[in-house]
């Protein structure tokens, strides 16, 4: 890995700390499904994207109600 790797690498993971950290676990757990689903051979379908998305947007709407 070159410092560009490692810093990109970093910057994500202290993102997700960060979210976490301010919104709690079910943040992490989407993203972790998101690049779990990325780092496979055929990659997310369209569906799966979509999937994501709406679990995004039901996390926040239930962060912004509390």
């Amino acid at each position: 890995m070159n410092a560009a790797e490692i810093s990109a690498i970093l910057g994500v993971c202290t993102t997700v700390a960060g979210l976490a950290e301010k919104y709690g676990p079910e943040v992490y757990e989407t993203v972790k499904q998101a690049i779990e689903q990325s780092k496979s051979k055929t990659g997310p379908t369209v569906a799966d994207i979509e999937a994501i998305f709406a679990k995004c947007k039901a996390d926040n709407a239930a962060i912004q109600s509390a």
